[in-house]
Formats: C-alpha cells, structure tokens, sequence
C-alpha cells in the first residue's frame, strides 16, 4: 500500500499520532558541510508517471520511494519543531537528458495563511505552502547576486545594467507556492520571464483543507552555469551527470498571522543549512548536493557521506 494516499486521506487525529512518531524519529542535523543531500535520477519513464499538474505526491512516491528531505532535516530559527503544527517531507529529483532538478514538497501546515497575489511587495516566500530553492549547477560557488537587483524582477527601478547582469547569472534563486491569486505558483529572483516557462521550467500544485490544510508544490527548474537574461541564446545549461555535485539551498516558512498586516504577518523560517542572509548573493553558503545515478547507492560514490534515508517507512510500519 502506498503511502502517499494514506497521507492525505488522513484525519487530523490521525495526523496527530503521526506528528509524534516523526518527532520521536528526528535525527540530529549537523552543520553545513558536513552532509551531502541525494538527488536521485529520473529516467525518461519516469517523467511518463511523475504528474507535476496532480496535486499529489502519490506518484513521486511510487517512482521514487521514501522522500529525501523531512522537516527534522531543517534548521527551526529560534523555534522548536512541533510536527503538529507544521510538518512537511520533499522529494529531490534530477533529469539528465533534460539537464533539470525536479522537486516535490507535501506540507501539512495547522494555521494556512497564504494571501499572495504576485503584486508589488507581496513576496511569494512570505506566505504559507511556499519554498524556496537556490542552486549552483557548476558547484564554482562565489557572489551570484546584488542587494540592490535581488529578487526584484517587476520592481529594479534604479538597477544598472550590471547590477542586472550579475543577478543570479551563476546561481539561481527559484520560489514555488500551492495557490496565488494571479495563477503564478512558480517565480524566479530575476528578470527572464523565459526561464521560468518551459522547457526550462514547469510547476503545479494542489491544497487540501484549511487550518489545517495538506499543500503540495511540484516544479522542475533547470540550473545555468551562465545565465544571460536577455540572451537565451548564449545561456549555459548546467550539464547534469551522476555523481556531480552541486550547491543548493532551501528555504521555508511558517505564517501564522491572524491580521493582513503591511502584506505579510510573523514569520518562522526554516532553512536546510545554516540560515545567513547572504545566501541571497553568496553560493559559497549553500550546502551540496549530489546527484545519484538510476539504481544506484549514495554511498557508492567515493568520499561521500550522503544523509540517511527518511524516518517515513517507520511511520507508515508504525500506522499499519
């Protein structure tokens, strides 16, 4: 039995019970550096049964077993981890032939706020069901953005041409969301709006409930050695390949307003590796990742010590 639709099909009591089982499970996160998150190969079969416009983890499940990532693999910033309040598990995927990383997050989430509708300030990763993923396909690391053009897509009056340039030509800062009020579920932190269509780039989503509320974000995005924003053309696609390694890093965040205040409410961010604002423009800080080749074994791979597989398969022992 899978265990994706017994996942969403839950009560909250249910839930509950679970919610304890992960706390119990939760392993101890060391600092950056010192692991190595697996992105494990999609085939092109694969990509037939991975659904991005469903809604549902069922069939990420199904294709690539137990997810990569929980909330215990994230650092809680001055909070602790209450899985009955929120709770989430990714999945992390990559594609060869297409040379893109593909992503699942399924999130359960007690107080749903989300009021993002893409305009002016109402930033996507303010809002509840959002993520953030930052990736450095070549692993150079290195600055990659500039306070002053960062994120700033719509609004970069006053940015220099080179200040535009230099925004996220080589890394890049991607943000998905499970629903938006002008339909744009998936955003890139900078000025092409072709990286963020396809082939490039494809998402979908899906909410269930409301306070409490199961959301699912799915997006694939492809990483650019050299992006060149308004030159397609003369961009450089990271060339993805088993064993490589690349930097990432991911973000998310717990919105638990009761009041529309100035556009977003309190905030509790979670970030895989140590949370510093200079993410935003330095790759240095991001955490690696590697990508597994199809069928094979993280630990394979020479001198790599990848992180363990999720608690997930026993809590579903657990439940049954």
């Amino acid at each position: 039995m899978a265990l994706a639709p017994s996942f969403l099909e839950t009560n909250i009591m249910r839930f509950g019970i679970t919610c304890l089982l992960v706390l119990l499970a939760t392993r101890v996160f060391a600092h950056a550096g010192d692991e190595i998150y697996p992105f494990y190969e999609l085939l092109d079969k694969d990509l037939e049964r991975i659904d991005l416009t469903d809604g549902s983890v069922e069939d990420w499940y199904e294709v690539l077993g137990e997810p990569a990532l929980t909330a215990s693999d994230f650092y809680w910033l001055n909070y602790d981890y209450d899985p009955s309040e929120l709770d989430f598990r990714i999945w992390l995927a990559w594609h060869q032939a297409s040379n893109t990383i593909w992503i699942a997050m399924e999130r359960f989430d007690d107080l749903y706020f989300n009021r993002y509708d893409g305009s002016g300030l109402n930033r996507m990763h303010l809002w509840d069901s959002s993520i953030r993923f930052l990736v450095d396909g070549d692993h150079t690391g290195g600055i990659y953005g500039d306070w002053t053009a960062a994120g700033r897509r719509r609004d970069c009056e006053g940015c220099t041409p080179e200040q535009v340039l230099r925004n996220n030509r080589q890394a890049q800062r991607w943000m998905a969301i499970a629903e938006a009020a002008n339909g744009e579920i998936l955003d890139y932190d900078g000025h092409s709006e072709w990286v963020i269509r396809e082939p490039y780039a494809a998402a979908g989503s899906g909410v269930t409930g409301h306070s409490p509320a199961i959301t699912v974000v799915e997006f694939k995005v492809t990483p650019f050695d050299d992006l060149i924003w308004d030159d397609e053309d003369a961009s450089e696609v990271s060339q993805l390949r088993p064993g490589k390694i690349i930097g990432l890093a991911m973000r998310t965040s717990d919105n638990d307003a009761t009041e529309y205040q100035d556009g977003f409410g309190p905030r509790i961010h979670l970030s895989l590796g140590p949370e510093v604002s200079d993410l935003r423009v330095n790759a240095d800080l991001f955490v690696d990742g590697l990508l597994v080749g199809a069928g094979e074994d993280p630990s394979s791979y020479d001198d790599v010590s990848a992180v363990e597989p999720s608690s997930w398969a026993r809590i579903k022992a657990a439940l049954e």
